[in-house]
């Protein structure tokens, strides 16, 4: 048994084990400290937009444990997720805002962009009008450009009566042979990254325009 202890393939072998065991824990440890949950990942992204703790209720969360696609109507489907981008997160503030969370595919290199949009009610009679009154950018994937969207792209989104610019075709667009109709909303040398935008914001008047969730 001595000698055993005194191998040298012993020693190294007992030692890997302890590094191995202790590196577990560690990751297990850091893993707990560092975790983020879906509540405190909303939290972050309203303070972003509102600059600080507000109460809301959810509509709808891709974040919910029990939530998949297959869980909604084809009807509602139709209505978060498009060929363009779909709408992730729909929360309810207040009683005339509601928030979104929207995707934006086709992206430079088909990446993708996410953005908060708020939308509040302008009118109340005979029905509610929404109006865009803010974008703010979440996320991005493999978008390199993503800081040439400064300020002015962003504050170039806000819509009146976001139902009839649906209505009337009026979409976001950085594509400049569009129809006059269109609200034009490009960015130098940030082409695609723009474009990606646009349709993350396009998902809010697709949503409104057809009726939103029930």
């Amino acid at each position: 048994m001595a000698k055993l202890f005194k191998n040298v393939w012993f020693k190294c072998i007992t030692c890997l084990l302890i590094i191995l065991v202790f590196s577990g824990s560690s990751i297990a440890i850091l893993s707990d400290l560092l975790y983020v949950s879906p509540e405190e990942r909303t939290q972050r992204g309203i303070m972003k937009v509102y600059g600080k703790l507000v109460d809301y209720e959810t509509i709808f969360d891709v974040d919910d444990a029990n939530y998949n696609d297959d869980t909604l109507s084809e009807e509602d489907k139709g209505k978060i997720i498009y060929d363009f981008g779909r709408i992730n997160k729909i929360y309810a503030v207040g009683e005339n805002e509601l928030l979104f969370q929207c995707v934006g595919y086709k992206g430079f290199k088909n990446g993708t962009v996410t953005v908060w949009v708020r939308t509040v009610i302008s009118e109340q009679a005979p029905s509610p009008v929404y109006s865009i009154v803010q974008v703010k950018l979440e996320a991005n994937v493999s978008q390199s450009l993503i800081n040439n969207l400064g300020g002015g792209y962003y504050s170039n989104f806000k819509l009146v009566d976001v139902t009839e610019a649906y209505k009337n075709g009026e979409f976001f667009t950085a594509d400049k042979g569009q129809s006059n109709a269109t609200n034009y909303n490009p960015v130098s040398g940030a082409t695609y990254s723009a474009n990606a935008g646009n349709n993350a914001v396009n998902c809010v008047l697709f949503y409104f325009g057809k009726g939103g969730i029930k």
